[in-house]
């Protein structure tokens, strides 16, 4: 039999990782002193301790180590899963990595910034949390449900959306709340009493006054960091803080650019200037 010190230098596990393995019944030893409480291990036990090893040196978690230990099908099973989640990180760091070279050793672009009359108009939206405090974040699968739950909405209400649809972002219940507002135009505003189950339904109207405006094709090759704002938006941004416009991002409407099909192709951003 062999003391804890002597089988963790021979499998590379720690003692106090024997002594983690042990707890969760994921490799108990063969014996434990009921004085001491000193574990022994066999040395029957090494191979198993060194295919743990082999498994937490490849950074495979413990519930899946466990699996991996039941048989060669499962350890199979567990290592093509580990791989395939490799190779997605490794795709979405690369791509990261093209992007902050892009950014920080690439020229800006020239932002065409312009100025417009913007008509009154009605629209209505739905709000869904971006940041609440929950685990998972917001996704594009899920505005673009909203988007299409409200549209199929106002059509069956006889108030089919006018124009393409937009987006804004407005505070929530909290200070560190964000709540993403996914609008479509209308000719008339819905009644009051109106709404769609299991969604935050919210309407209101654009004021009709000058504009600020900024555009992009979603094809134009320029670096945006996940999560972070469109470019194009930060020098929209900066050009109206330049003329003295107060900021609020809930009166700023991300508009989606459609081809003759319907499909989207782009955006553009607008802040009102009054």
């Amino acid at each position: 039999m062999l003391g804890i010190g002597d089988f963790a230098q021979l499998t590379g596990l720690s003692a106090k990782a024997l002594r983690l393995y042990d707890k969760q019944g994921l490799l108990k030893p063969a014996a434990v002193d009921p004085w001491s409480n000193y574990r022994r291990y066999s040395a029957g036990q090494l191979e198993v301790g060194i295919r743990l090893k082999a498994l937490r040196a490849a950074d495979i978690g413990l519930a899946e180590a466990e699996r991996a230990l039941l048989g060669r099908r499962e350890a199979v099973e567990v290592l093509e899963e580990h791989r395939a989640r490799l190779a997605e990180q490794r795709r979405r760091q690369d791509a990261a990595l093209e992007a902050a070279t892009a950014l920080l050793d690439g020229d800006a672009p020239d932002w065409a910034i312009q100025e417009r009359q913007a008509g009154a108009q009605h629209w209505v939206g739905v709000a869904l949390p971006v940041t609440d405090g929950a685990d998972e974040e917001l996704t594009d699968e899920q505005a673009n449900a909203a988007f299409g739950a409200l549209w199929e909405a106002l059509a069956a209400g006889d108030n089919a959306p006018v124009g393409p649809f937009w987006s804004s972002i407005r505070a929530g219940s909290t200070e560190d709340d964000v709540e993403l507002l996914c609008c479509w135009p209308v000719a008339r505003p819905m009644p009051a009493d109106w709404g769609i189950p299991g969604l935050a339904v919210v309407r209101g109207e654009v004021r009709a006054g000058p504009e600020l405006v900024v555009g992009w094709r979603h094809d134009d090759g320029v670096a945006v960091i996940d999560s972070a704002v469109h470019p194009a938006v930060v020098a929209l941004l900066a050009e109206a803080e330049r003329r003295g416009v107060d900021l609020d991002l809930a009166a700023m409407r991300q508009v989606g650019r459609l081809d003759e099909t319907g499909d989207a192709v782009g955006m553009e951003v607008a802040i009102p200037l009054t």
